[in-house]
């Protein structure tokens, strides 16, 4: 039986780091890391739906990567993305929980097509679903999205005599705008600190949980630690 957390956060986002340096400890190759990876936020994420989480958002791969890593390993990580997303399509758990599946960030102009269908097959298949949902940011930066939603909401406000700025204009032309505020930000890797903005509007209240451990290391067992460590903390949200 499932042990018992009073406080639920409604809107948990992962920051999976440690894919790598988990591979490399053990002597296995990075691809090795990534499908361990992989399987770990399968584990996590069913941990997530018998919680009682709403929003599960997932910072899969950040401009960043895109841009730095090398070719053939962005070649591999898109080849995982593209199988993943296509059993996520035909997921019994995902249909069955009626999770509904977004992605966020650039992907749409930087993935290879086959994936990108891929991703809209999955997208598609579950947009109906209202129980659950499970976000990914793909080649997405917290900076880049707001920098993004400032320069629409200029180009839009020009139309008018006077180009007036609001937060409700603002938070409607951001990637991750129609999603409610994230209640907990959990960072594994055992490097405490946030990258890029990471959803700076959505994440501004967030409570934080730095983890020690490697992502393909962080159990659903370290996730209800993170939880239960939520649970006893008294959110002051600024005040």
């Amino acid at each position: 039986m499932i042990e018992k957390i009073e406080t639920i956060p409604r809107h948990v986002a992962i920051i999976p780091d440690g894919n790598r340096r988990w591979a490399k400890a053990k002597g296995l190759k990075t691809v090795d890391g990534h499908r361990a990876g992989i399987d770990m936020f399968e584990q996590v994420a069913e941990q997530a739906w018998q919680r009682g989480i709403e929003y599960l958002t997932l910072w899969g791969m950040s401009l960043d990567n895109l841009a730095r890593r090398s070719s053939a390993e962005v070649s591999w990580l898109m080849s995982i993305f593209r199988r993943e997303f296509i059993k996520l399509l035909d997921s019994e758990v995902i249909h069955k929980r009626q999770v509904r599946i977004s992605v966020r960030g650039r992907w749409r102009e930087k993935f290879p097509r086959k994936v990108i269908e891929a991703i809209d097959r999955a997208v598609e298949a579950t947009s109906e679903y209202k129980e659950r949902q499970l976000i990914f940011l793909l080649a997405y930066n917290g900076t880049d999205e707001m920098m993004e939603a400032i320069n629409e909401l200029v180009r839009d406000e020009k139309q008018s005599e006077q180009i007036r700025v609001t937060d409700k204009k603002l938070k409607a032309r951001l990637w991750t705008g129609d999603l409610p505020e994230v209640d907990l930000v959990i960072r594994t890797g055992n490097d405490p600190h946030l990258s890029n903005g990471f959803m700076m509007w959505q994440a501004a209240h967030a409570e934080l949980y730095f983890s020690d451990k490697m992502w393909p290391a962080f159990t659903p067992r370290e996730f209800d630690r993170a939880l239960k460590s939520y649970g006893q903390r008294r959110r002051m949200k600024g005040s």
